[in-house]
């Protein structure tokens, strides 16, 4: 999967939650921090052998969206 592809999934995961009294901007802004929030977590507690340089693309392309 690529890195967009990922940062994709996981914002959409993120914006099935019920943020039903904001604008729909705002619930993608949400979203996205959800998102970036997650894997930040990946980061930190991944191995030294994980492929960092793929989640910080999957960072990027987050906050590209």
């Amino acid at each position: 999967m690529t890195p967009k592809d990922k940062a994709i999934e996981l914002v959409d995961k993120y914006s099935k939650f019920d943020f039903s009294t904001l604008s729909v901007i705002k619930q993608r802004q949400y979203a996205k921090q959800c998102a970036l929030i997650a894997v930040d977590e990946i980061i930190s507690y991944s191995s030294e052998w994980d492929d960092s340089n793929y989640w910080e693309q999957v960072i990027a392309e987050i906050e590209a969206l």
